[in-house]
């Protein structure tokens, strides 16, 4: 059987709202989405896994019935889904009326629950979230249901508020595979077997590195999975380590040259360390407003000359302050006491 296995769509976020290209970004969930579609139809996959937080919200009945026409593009492929903890079950929920195509399975009880697909010999099982947060360990003690049946869980959680589990107890309930949601990195917590698929593309620039989805084949003999990368965004890091001589100028036309060099789908967060001119602080500002920069981390510190400004204010509070902290254990906890104190003092 040949399935693919996806989660954390959040067809609805707005990212980087404040910024230039933010209205792509915005469209990058459902092009992904329908990327997905595509290749559940170009591939003839059996079962399409969703595990929770298709949506980042409640979902409209117009986003709904997108997504359902979606799936009804799907000429060979069963799809199994829950609700997670960003699109929950809410009393006024779409989701608790919506007519799905024939294909389409939808978990939406609060307790677990399976569908069974005797086309595919496999069961399904999964609960769906009707609250923002979960804390019990509702994925425990499952009974799998005997027989010749693949049986495959859909679990949306992994942390203490929503859902919190292991991922060794799953295979001793009996489950051929535990596709799984809510955490955006994707990580195979058990190779082959208990899979994260990560979010299909990043939410916001904490979602750092590549992502996708899972596709995979299951038989009696095994399981094996392969992670697909889908590109149109992917936020990176870039540090930086600078020097007290360098200007905001220099360090702005040096990122721009760094900026060039990478491809147009990444977007990064730039961390500065180092040391700054302590009378000339760098301005960060600049950077944030250059393309493909979605936030400016300063950690440089101060490079100040300690032992001119001890004898240029010998008989006043900063040279008194400096030679105080000379005389205490020089580790990491005083040489910053030394720059905030020296600064806070330059700065009266």
């Amino acid at each position: 059987m040949k399935f693919i296995h996806i989660a954390d769509v959040h067809l609805g976020a707005k990212p980087d709202k404040d910024k230039p290209w933010a209205e792509e970004r915005k469209n990058h969930g459902w092009q992904a989405f329908t990327q997905v579609i595509a290749t559940a139809e170009e591939e003839q996959a059996d079962l399409l896994l969703i595990a929770g937080d298709l949506f980042h919200r409640q979902p409209l009945q117009r986003e709904l019935k997108e997504v359902n026409y979606q799936f009804s593009r799907l000429s060979h492929t069963q799809v199994v889904l829950i609700a997670g903890n960003h699109d929950f079950i809410s009393p006024d929920s779409y989701y608790r009326t919506f007519q799905w195509e024939e294909n389409v399975h939808f978990l939406k009880k609060e307790t677990i629950e399976y569908v069974e697909l005797p086309m595919l010999r496999t069961r399904v099982y999964g609960l769906s979230y009707w609250h923002k947060e979960l804390p019990k360990p509702l994925y425990e003690n499952i009974r799998v249901e005997e027989g010749s049946f693949f049986n495959i869980l859909l679990a949306h959680g992994g942390d203490e508020k929503h859902i919190p589990f292991r991922a060794e107890s799953f295979q001793k309930m009996g489950f051929d595979y535990v596709a799984c949601g809510h955490i955006h990195k994707p990580v195979q917590l058990i190779e082959n077997r208990v899979v994260m698929a990560g979010a299909l593309q990043p939410v916001d620039c904490n979602d750092t590195g590549t992502h996708g989805f899972f596709m995979g084949e299951l038989s009696k003999e095994r399981c094996h999975v392969e992670f697909q990368p889908l590109t149109y965004c992917e936020y990176t890091t870039m540090n930086l380590k600078v020097t007290s001589d360098i200007t905001t100028g220099a360090l702005e036309d040096f990122v721009k040259q760094k900026l060039s060099q990478a491809p147009e789908y990444m977007i990064f967060k730039v961390i500065l360390t180092g040391f700054f001119d302590g009378s000339a602080p760098l301005e960060t500002e600049r950077l944030e407003k250059l393309e493909q920069v979605i936030q400016v981390v300063n950690q440089c510190q101060p490079d100040y000359d300690f032992e001119r400004l001890k004898q240029q204010y010998a008989q006043q509070l900063i040279g008194k302050y400096i030679g105080a902290m000379e005389q205490l254990p020089q580790d990491e906890v005083t040489k910053l006491a030394l720059y905030y104190g020296v600064e806070a003092l330059l700065e009266k």
